[in-house]
This record gives structure tokens, sequence and C-alpha cells, in this order.
């Protein structure tokens, strides 16, 4: 596999690209789905999956919000004790509501979501343990080397002047 980004060629067990740090598990699933046989109708069928769930929570958002703003609506401009506690108590539903929404339907897609990618082994691309013992850059001279070589030259100039 190489990195979309920059062309280094990696596998798809890699989680960001060596060279340029690209965050390659998206790329390593749509690898994988493309791969597997039928992996482009079960990534057809996923996406639509994933908006049913985004259409049914933002539909149960837009419901918790309409409550909450009921409820305030009754706490703040109908008289009466019983409707104040009557939109306290539908406003708080409304919150309970909401947040049900939101965490009902991020535990469904963690759920429905893969652990990792399946492993598709490439040949080409060498082992990375082989690569983290290979020295493949020279050392950087130190900034102050030249500097100690310089201290003697201005040492005999100051003689020569006085």
């Amino acid at each position: 596999m190489l990195c979309p980004n920059c062309g280094t060629r990696t596998t798809t067990e890699h989680k960001f690209c060596r060279n340029c740090g690209m965050n390659l598990e998206p790329v390593s699933r749509a690898l994988a789905a493309h791969l597997t046989p039928g992996g482009a109708e079960a990534a057809r069928a996923a996406r639509a999956a994933e908006r049913h769930a985004a259409r049914r929570m933002t539909r149960r958002l837009l419901a918790g919000v309409a409550v909450v703003l009921f409820g305030v609506f009754l706490m703040a401009f109908v008289p009466g004790g019983a409707f104040k506690l009557l939109g306290l108590w539908s406003a708080l539903i409304g919150i309970v509501a909401t947040l049900a929404a939101v965490f009902s339907t991020s535990r469904a897609a963690s759920d429905a979501a893969p652990a990792h990618a399946p492993h598709v082994p490439d040949a080409a691309a060498p082992p990375t343990a082989r690569l983290l013992r290979e020295q493949t850059f020279e050392p950087v001279p130190s900034v102050t080397e030249r500097t100690t070589d310089l201290l003697g030259v201005e040492v005999k100039d100051r003689k020569a002047r006085d």
C-alpha cells in the first residue's frame, strides 16, 4: 500500500505513515473493503446504515430540543405554579431524551464498527523492525565545533594589534 499523501510504501497494519505522519486507518479500511469479495456492496450498505443512524439521531435530537423549549415556554410565559412545575419536568425530560439520542447512537456506532481492519499482507514492504535499526542519516556537526577553532585566531589577532 502507498501513502496517499507522500507515496511512501507502507503496510496495511501501519496506523500512521512513517514519512509524513498521515493517519492511514481510513485508507486501510477502504482498501480492505475493496479487496474482500463483495466489499463494495458491504461498504455501500455500511454507508446507508450510517446515514440512517444519523437521520434517526437528528430526529431524536430535534424532538428533545422541542420538548426542552416547550418546558422553558411553560415556565417563562404561563402563569401558575402547576405550569411552572410541568415546564420544569418537560425541560428535564427533553434534556434526558436529547442525551439518550446522542449516547444511544454513539454506542450503536461503536458496537457496529470493526475493532480493526483485516490484515492484508504486502510482500513488497520491508519489515519495520529492520528499518528501525538501520541508520540512514548522517550526523550533523555541532554548532560549537567551529567556534572553538576561532578562539585561537582571535587571540593571535589581539596580540598583533597591541
